[in-house]
C-alpha cells in the first residue's frame, strides 16, 4: 500500500466518500432523477424476502434482548440473503435489492426498548394486555416512521455524519447489482475488504466459541479496564472520525477513573453497580440530553430550525429533486409526517392506559410524550449516523433516569422507556434507509412511496412476531432466571429502584444531571465539540469504548494510505472487518444464545 501525495483535489474527486464510494453531490448529480422501483413481480418476491428476514431478525433480537442484553441489526445479512435469493430467482436488481432491504429494516427491530420495557415488568410481576401491547407496537413503529420523515433530510444531508456502520451495507449493495455481479473482485480494494473480511469473522468467531468477548489490558489490571474483542467495533473506529473517537476515549477515560474510585471505596465491579452511580448515569444522560436541548435552541435561535432540523433549506439540484423525493422534503411531505406523528400518538395515549390499566396515567404522560421522544429520536439518529452504532439501552437508562426523577410511577415509566425507544429506533433505520435510497446507482433512486410501504409493511409483521415471542418468554416464567437472565430489563429495574428508593441519591443525581445538562448543552454550541460522544464513552462499558477508540488510533496511523482504485485503506478495512463480524455474529449469536 503506497502513501497517497498530497496535491490539490478536483471537484469530482472531493465527491469521494472516505470509503472510496461516490458522496452525495456526486451521486445525485450522476442519478438522472427517481427512479419507478422494481417491476411488480420483482416487488411482491422481494416484499416477501424482506418479511420473512425481517421477522426472523425481530425474533432473534428478542431472544438476545433476554439472554445477552444486545440486538443485532442484520443489514449485511440480509443484503447478502436477499441478493442471493433474489439471483437465484433471477431478478436481481439494484431496486429489487433495496425494497428487500427495507422491508427487512423496518422489522428487524421493531419490538426494540418494548422488550426491555416488558422484561422489566415481567420480573416484578406484572404483565400487559397483550393485544393492547401489539397495537403499541404498530403505533410506536408508525410514530417512528414520522419522525424518521422529519429527520431525514438534514441527517442524510449532513456530510459531518459519516454512517461508518452502513458504508458497507451501500457498497455490498452497489457491488452486488453492478454488471458482472461483483466477478472483478480481484482489484486491491476487494482484495483488503476480503481480507478483512475473513479476519473480522475468524475474531469474532474465537472470541464467542471461547467466552472471551474482551481482554485486560494489563496483568493484574480489574476486570473493567480491558478491550473487546468485536472486530466490529474495531471496524467502526476505522470509519468513524478522528475527533470523535477522541470525545468517546475522554468518556472512557472519566468511566474508568469514576469506575476505580468507586471500587478503591469498596464498591463493586459490576457494570450495572457502577452505571447505577450519579458521577456515571446521571452525568451521563445529562451530557445527552443538554446537548438535544441546546442544539433544538442554538438552531431555533440562529434561524438554522430548518435546515438543520427539518432539512430545508438551500440545497443543490439533487436535494431540490431527487432527495426531496426520497428524504420527504417539501411541505407535503411535512405535513404526511406530523400526521403520522399526530396520528401515532392520538391513538398511543388511548393504548398506553390500557396497557397500563390506567388512563388518567397514559394522558399524563403523553402530555409531554412527543417532546421527548422527538429528542430522543434526535440524539438517537446523530449518535447511530456519527459512530454507527445505535445504544438503545443507553437511551433506557437516560429515560429511566428522568422519569424516576421525575416522580412517574414505576408502571408507566417501563413503559414510556420502551415506548420513547422503539420510536427512536424505528425513526434512525428509517433515516438508513432514506440514507441507502439516496446513494442509489444513476437512475435507480426509489421513489418515496417504495421507502415508505416496505418500512411500514416490514415494521408491521416484525412487531406482530416480536410481540408473539415476548408472550411466549412471560408463558414460559423464564425472564431472571439463568435461561433468560435480561440483563437490560434487570438494570432497568434496579436503576428505578435506585433512584426511587433513597431521596439523598435521587437528589443527588438530580444535581449531576443538571450540571451536566447545562455543560452539554453549552457544548452543543462549539462546533469542534461532540457532547454525544462524550456521554456515550462514559455510559457504554469502557471494553466497548476501548476497541472503538483502538480502531480509530489505528486509522490515525493509516492517514493517507489508499488501496488499489485510490479507496482509503483504514475504511475498506473497516468495513471488511464489519461485514466479516457482522456475518459471523448473525451465526454464533443465536447458538450462544439458544445453547447451554
Amino acid at each position: 500500500m503506497a502513501r497517497a501525495p498530497k496535491r490539490r483535489r478536483s471537484a469530482p474527486e472531493a465527491a469521494v466518500s472516505a470509503s472510496g464510494t461516490a458522496g452525495p453531490a456526486a451521486l445525485g448529480a450522476a442519478s438522472g432523477g427517481v427512479g419507478r422501483g422494481p417491476p411488480r413481480r420483482a416487488l411482491v418476491v422481494s416484499l416477501a424476502i424482506g418479511a420473512v428476514l425481517g421477522t426472523g431478525l425481530s425474533a432473534l433480537n428478542v431472544v438476545l434482548t433476554f439472554t445477552v442484553g444486545t440486538g443485532f441489526g442484520g443489514a449485511i445479512v440480509v443484503v447478502l440473503a436477499g441478493g442471493a435469493v433474489l439471483r437465484l430467482v433471477r431478478l436481481l436488481s439494484w431496486p429489487a435489492l433495496f425494497v428487500a432491504y427495507a422491508t427487512a429494516s423496518g422489522g428487524s427491530l421493531a419490538v426494540a426498548g418494548l422488550d426491555a420495557a416488558v422484561g422489566a415488568a415481567l420480573l416484578r410481576g406484572g404483565e400487559p394486555s397483550w393485544p393492547a401491547l401489539a397495537g403499541l407496537a404498530l403505533l410506536a413503529n408508525l410514530a417512528g416512521i414520522g419522525a424518521g420523515l422529519l429527520l431525514a433530510p438534514s441527517v442524510v444531508s449532513d456530510a459531518s455524519l459519516r454512517y461508518p456502520a452502513l458504508w458497507p451495507v451501500i457498497d455490498l449493495m452497489r457491488t452486488l447489482t453492478r454488471p458482472g455481479g461483483g466477478e472483478a473482485a480481484g482489484d486491491g480494494g476487494q482484495r483488503v475488504l476480503l481480507v478483512a473480511a475473513a479476519a473480522g469473522a475468524l475474531v469474532a468467531a474465537a472470541a464467542t466459541l471461547t467466552g472471551h468477548d474482551s481482554v485486560r489490558l494489563g496483568p493484574g489490571l480489574p476486570s473493567y479496564v480491558a478491550v473487546s474483542l468485536s472486530p466490529m467495533l474495531f471496524g467502526l473506529g476505522l470509519r468513524i472520525s478522528g475527533a470523535a473517537a477522541v470525545w468517546v476515549a475522554g468518556g472512557a477515560g472519566y468511566s474508568v477513573l469514576t469506575w476505580g474510585l468507586s471500587a478503591s471505596s469498596g464498591g463493586g465491579e459490576g457494570y450495572v453497580e457502577h452505571l447505577g452511580s450519579p458521577y456515571v448515569v446521571a452525568v451521563g444522560a445529562g451530557l445527552l440530553l443538554g446537548y438535544g436541548v441546546g442544539f433544538v435552541v442554538r438552531e431555533r435561535g440562529c434561524g438554522g430550525a430548518r435546515s438543520r432540523l427539518l432539512g430545508a433549506g438551500r440545497r443543490g439540484a439533487y436535494e431540490k429533486g431527487v432527495e426531496r423525493r426520497v428524504t420527504g422534503e417539501g411541505s407535503a411531505s411535512k405535513a404526511l409526517a406530523v400526521a403520522a406523528v399526530a396520528g401515532g400518538y392520538g391513538a398511543v395515549v388511548v393504548v398506553l392506559g390500557v396497557v397500563l390499566r390506567d388512563v388518567p396515567a397514559g394522558l399524563f404522560v403523553a402530555a409531554g410524550l412527543p417532546a421527548m421522544t422527538l429528542l430522543f429520536a434526535l440524539l438517537l439518529n446523530r449518535v447511530n449516523a456519527a459512530i454507527g452504532l445505535a445504544p438503545v439501552a443507553v437511551l433506557q437508562y437516560l429515560a429511566i433516569v428522568v422519569l424516576a426523577l421525575l416522580r412517574v410511577p414505576a408502571p408507566v415509566g417501563y413503559a414510556v422507556a420502551g415506548l420513547v425507544c422503539c420510536v427512536s429506533l424505528a425513526s434512525a433505520y428509517f433515516v438508513e434507509a432514506a440514507k441507502v435510497a439516496h446513494h442509489a446507482p444513476p437512475g435507480e433512486t426509489p421513489p418515496r412511496r417504495v421507502l415508505l410501504s416496505c418500512q411500514a409493511f416490514g415494521s408491521a409483521v416484525g412487531a406482530l412476531a416480536g410481540v408473539g415471542l415476548l408472550y411466549a418468554v412471560a408463558r414460559s416464567g423464564a425472564a431472571g432466571t439463568a435461561v433468560l437472565p435480561a440483563p437490560v430489563a434487570t438494570a432497568i429495574a434496579f436503576l428505578d429502584d435506585l433512584l426511587r428508593g433513597s431521596a439523598r441519591q435521587a437528589a443527588s443525581a438530580g444535581a449531576y444531571l443538571a450540571a451536566a445538562g447545562g455543560l452539554g448543552a453549552v457544548l452543543s454550541w462549539w462546533p469542534a465539540a461532540m457532547p454525544t460522544m462524550l456521554g456515550l464513552g462514559i455510559l457504554l462499558p469502557p471494553a466497548t469504548s476501548s476497541a472503538v477508540v483502538a480502531g480509530g488510533v489505528v486509522r490515525r496511523l493509516l492517514r493517507g494510505r489508499v488501496v488499489a482504485g485510490g479507496g482509503s485503506l483504514a475504511a475498506t478495512a473497516g468495513s471488511g472487518l464489519i461485514l466479516g463480524g457482522g456475518l459471523a455474529s448473525a451465526v454464533l449469536l443465536p447458538l450462544r444464545a439458544l445453547l447451554p
